[in-house]
């Protein structure tokens, strides 16, 4: 998913919904332009318990992979 240009929270809040529709195990690509996804992301993933996979910097973009965790307690936004 795309969220360029978008400020915090859009791109958390986006990847929490994208998270929510597809099943467990999938991954998410989420590519967004806030520069706070550098910290946002690696806190959403560790506080939901899915998978940060990979997150790097594209020119003004930042990209980052997420696979979804089982569901439970603690899997939610």
């Amino acid at each position: 998913m795309d969220t360029s240009g978008a400020a915090c929270p859009v791109p958390i809040l986006e990847i929490a919904k994208a998270i929510r529709r597809v099943p467990v195990g999938t991954v998410v690509e989420l590519i967004s332009t806030d520069r706070g996804l550098e910290a946002d992301l690696p806190a959403w993933c560790e506080a939901t318990g899915h998978t940060l996979l990979r997150l790097e910097r594209r020119g003004a973009s930042y990209v980052g992979w997420v696979r979804k965790a089982g569901e439970g307690p603690g899997h939610g936004p």
